[in-house]
Parts: structure tokens; C-alpha cells; sequence
């Protein structure tokens, strides 16, 4: 193994490391790590597991789905750690300082149960922690050793576990709001469909929304049409994935966008790993557009180009929410934003990523009732349109009349099914000024973008010009007028037709008959 680890952490990444550390020195063993979607969980994890092994220790590192092995490995062994397995397939090494496993294939070997490991880390461990294998690791095998759990969403929806009853000790790198500004994530633009769903009468199997009714109201080809016409009209061309409720209702929306000619596939959980690999190279190049999930991409999917995310299976998770949105805001080159197309009501239903502002170490209901004392309490807000009621500090909605303490920030409605943080409204509002007084002034439209990164130290979301220009009026004179100062603009730029065409998208939209003069 290398003496140094061969990369440079992000400032954040070497301060959730060091205050990791700082806790093994409290003698403080079970610590969650909490760190957004595309923030990089594994580069901290490798760093820790990297200067355990250079002092002689013995890690076991679990994940929870076994696609995730070979990301994993490929990562150790970038920074030159030699690592052994417990998975069918791969290579049985047990003197090596390292072991990846699946949770799945633990239960099965007995190899692992002679080792003696001093540091155990779960992959994604609201999932994994709870497994009855990870249950018998931490109470009977190794109850000595510290454990370090990862995940970008500490939720659970089960009231009778919570990650506060495993972990004793929290640690967190920035709030995605925080990593936005910073530029380490792009912005969402969020827009809500139609959806004429009552999801209150819904029924719940296991603390989420019953599957096979979701299937029955999400699975129409109605609401499927309405998702391909957003799509064409604000996400044409994006690499985008689309999150359904069954592998049937995966292959419709699959079957619609190929029917009107996009390239698109479906990856489910029982795709084999390598057609699933295959997969995701091919939307990473553009060769594929869309690629419609069914609990396949909710965790392991590392695609950065992926622009647009299309949620059309309502959920009671907010785990699951943040995860399926997370994997539209890795940067990628030439990537601007991330387009949020909303068919689910899962937006109001668990709010902005942007309005996360801390992760607590909380209890579950069950653990909660052990503690003694009097229990902290809050109003639900009359003047948010909430009842009045007082209730408990740490109820995220109100039990009497269903407010909703998580979505903080009020929605906005700007042009056709736009949503919007409140907070943001300003902003949004001067980036459309700066377009149109670029446009007057004869300046390229990236100028607009620059002078809001003056102001606000991020660039804008390339979705929030969406028709500014001419406010979205339509005319052949104005396509002609806006084409040729996107042409004046290319050739002093050096840029090419998609450019041009990137932006002439933006201000009208996609019509075929736009395409027919582009071609001409």
C-alpha cells in the first residue's frame, strides 16, 4: 500500500474526518456519518479505512446491494488497498486488511466470524444497520470494535427504529443548500404534473404507499403521454431517468419515449450487473437519453451527466425522495442544473432538497417512550395555516390537522407548473432581467449567467431562462430574431450549432418545426 492516499479531500471531506477522529479519541464506537448525494461518503470512508490500515487495523466494509461491490473495490484499490471478499464471484482473501461483503452474502459464510475486526463500516446503513446479520455483528461478534455507518439520508420509516438507536454520535459534512452555493452540486428546478391522484386514500403496506395500487393509478397511459410531453417540452435532449412503480409501468415509459424516437431502456433490480453497467455507460455518452428505473437507481447509480429526473412513483420515504433526486446533482462538464419533473407529489410531500438545513440524532417513537421527563413541545402555526395544537418538538408534521414542518419554505407558481423556493423568487427574477438586457445589448447569454455569479457566487440553473426573453410568446419573427443573435453571439464565442441550439430550446422550447429550421 502507498504511504498517501493519492488525492486531495475538499475541505469539508478532511473536516468530517477529522471530526470523526476526535470521537474515537472520546472512545465514543458508533458514529453515523451523514454526507449528501455526490458530496463523496466513500472518498471520506476510503480515507479512514486508508489510515486504519497503515496502522495495522482490519476493516470489514458492508454494502447493501451487490452492484455496489465493484464501485467500492475499484475505489480501494485506486489509493492501494489490498482487500478480500464475501460475495459469490470474488476473490476469498481473508489476511487481507480490508473485506467488502453484501449483506446478503454474510448470512451465508462463516469465515468472516474467526476474523477480528477493529473498525466496521455499513454502507448506506439506514438500510443496513437493520438487517438481523448487522444486528448479530454489533450485539455478539464484534461488540468491541467502532462502527462508523454512512448515508446521504438518515431517515427511516419505520417509527420503531431510528439511526439514534444504533449511533451514539453524529457527524456531518454540509447541507446540499451549502454544497449548491459552493458549486460541488448543481441547483434544481422543480416542476409539478398534473396528478389526479388522492394519495390520503391510498393504503400503506410496511410504513410506504401500497404497490400494487400505485400501480393501478400511476400505470396510465394518460399520465405516461403528460410525462413524455414535459419531457419534450422542458427537458429535450437531457440524459434523464425516470423512477417508476413496477418493472410494467417502467416499460411503458420506456416503450412511449422510443415510440416517439428517443433511445430509452429499463434497468430493474434483477438486471444482471454488468447489462446494468452497460447501461449507464451508454446514458453517460448520450447513446442512451432515457433509462426508466425500478428499484434499481435509487443507491450505486453514479452517472454525473444524468440532467433530468423524472419521478413518477409517489413515496412515503423521504429516504428514497432524496436519493432518487440526488442523482441528478452531480457536476458534470457543461452540466448547468438539474430539471426536477414532478408526477408524484413527492416534492410537496417531503419539500426541497435546498430546505434541509440540519440532520439530528434522532430516537425512535419506541426509545423515546424509555426516556424520562417532560417531553419538549412546539405550536403548529396558525399563521402558516396550521391548527394552533401544541405537539411534540419532534414531529415533522402535525398529527391533528397535517402541517407540514419539513417543507419550511413556501411553493410558488411561475409560468406553467413551475415551482419554486420563495427565497429563490428574487433571484430567478433577476437572472430573467440580465437575459433580456443581454439580448437587448447584443451580449451572449452566458453573460447573464456570469453577472449573477458576481452577485450570488453560484451560477444560476440554466432552466430558470425558460422563455425570459420574449416571456414566452412564439412567433416564426422571433425564432428568426433570437437565432440570429445566438449565431452573432457562437461565432464571436466559437461555438457550435448545439449551442445555438441549447439556448433557442431554452427561450421556445422543442417544436419540430424549430428542428426543421435548424436543419435547413
Amino acid at each position: 500500500m502507498s504511504e498517501k492516499i493519492p488525492y486531495t479531500l475538499r475541505n469539508y471531506q478532511k473536516k468530517a474526518v477529522s471530526d470523526t477522529y476526535n470521537l474515537i479519541r472520546q472512545s465514543v464506537k458508533r458514529i453515523l456519518l451523514v454526507s449528501a448525494t455526490g458530496s463523496g461518503k466513500t472518498l471520506i470512508a476510503t480515507k479512514v479505512i486508508f489510515d486504519a490500515v497503515s496502522r495495522n487495523k482490519r476493516v470489514l466494509f458492508v454494502v447493501h446491494r451487490d452492484i455496489l461491490i465493484a464501485q467500492t473495490y475499484n475505489k480501494f484499490a485506486a489509493v492501494g488497498l489490498n482487500c478480500g471478499f464475501f460475495k459469490a464471484g470474488w476473490e476469498e482473501n481473508i489476511d487481507a486488511n480490508v473485506q467488502i461483503a453484501s449483506v446478503q452474502t454474510l448470512p451465508n459464510r462463516q469465515k468472516w466470524k474467526e476474523c477480528k475486526f477493529d473498525l466496521i463500516i455499513f454502507d448506506e446503513c439506514h438500510l443496513v444497520a437493520f438487517s438481523s446479520i448487522c444486528q448479530q455483528i454489533m450485539q455478539i461478534f464484534f461488540p468491541d470494535a467502532i462502527y462508523l455507518g454512512l448515508t446521504a439520508t438518515p431517515w427511516r420509516l419505520s417509527k420503531k427504529e431510528s439511526l439514534g438507536d444504533i449511533y451514539s454520535a453524529l457527524v456531518c459534512t454540509p447541507m446540499p443548500k451549502e454544497l449548491i452555493q459552493s458549486n460541488f452540486l448543481v441547483k434544481p428546478s422543480y416542476y409539478g404534473l398534473d396528478f389526479d391522484v388522492s394519495l390520503d386514500e391510498m393504503e400503506v403496506t410496511n410504513g410506504d404507499y401500497n404497490v400494487p395500487q400505485l400501480n393501478t393509478v400511476c400505470d396510465r397511459p394518460e399520465l405516461i403521454q403528460q410525462l413524455c410531453h414535459s419531457w419534450f417540452d422542458l427537458g429535450y435532449k437531457r440524459r434523464s431517468v425516470a423512477f417508476a412503480v413496477g418493472v410494467k409501468h417502467a416499460e411503458n415509459i420506456a416503450k412511449a419515449f422510443l415510440e416517439r424516437g428517443i433511445e430509452a431502456a429499463v434497468v430493474t433490480g434483477k438486471t444482471p450487473i454488468s447489462e446494468r453497467n452497460q447501461l449507464y455507460k451508454q446514458l453517460g455518452s448520450g447513446k442512451l437519453l432515457v433509462l426508466a428505473s425500478c428499484g434499481a437507481l435509487s443507491e450505486g447509480f453514479d452517472v454525473p451527466e444524468v440532467s433530468c429526473v423524472m419521478l413518477a412513483r409517489p413515496t412515503k420515504s423521504k429516504a428514497l425522495y432524496f436519493q432518487q433526486l440526488g442523482r441528478g446533482l452531480r457536476l458534470a462538464p457543461a452540466k448547468h442544473d438539474c430539471l426536477v419533473l414532478d408526477q408524484s407529489q413527492n416534492v410537496i410531500e417531503h419539500g426541497f432538497i435546498e430546505d434541509l438545513e440540519e440532520i439530528e440524532l434522532s430516537l425512535s417513537e419506541e426509545e423515546k417512550n424509555k426516556i424520562q421527563g417532560k417531553a419538549p413541545l412546539k405550536i403548529c402555526p396558525t399563521l402558516d395555516g396550521g391548527c394552533g395544537v401544541y405537539i411534540y418538538a419532534t414531529c415533522l408534521r402535525c398529527p391533528h390537522c397535517g402541517y407540514n414542518f419539513d417543507l419550511k419554505k413556501l411553493v410558488s407558481v411561475l409560468g406553467t407548473n413551475r415551482l419554486a423556493i420563495a427565497t429563490d423568487k428574487e433571484k430567478l427574477v433577476l437572472y430573467r432581467e440580465l437575459l433580456r438586457h443581454a439580448y437587448s445589448n447584443g451580449y451572449a447569454p452566458t453573460w447573464a449567467a456570469v453577472k449573477f455569479k458576481e452577485k450570488y457566487n453560484f451560477f444560476p440553473p440554466f432552466d430558470w431562462g425558460r422563455g425570459a426573453v420574449f416571456n414566452h410568446q412564439k412567433t416564426d419573427s422571433l425564432f428568426e430574431l433570437y437565432q440570429d443573435y445566438l449565431g452573432n453571439a457562437a461565432k464571436r464565442l466559437n461555438k457550435d450549432l448545439d449551442w445555438v441550439k441549447k439556448y433557442l430550446y431554452l427561450e421556445f422550447g422543442h417544436d419540430l418545426t424549430l428542428e426543421m429550421s435548424l436543419a435547413r
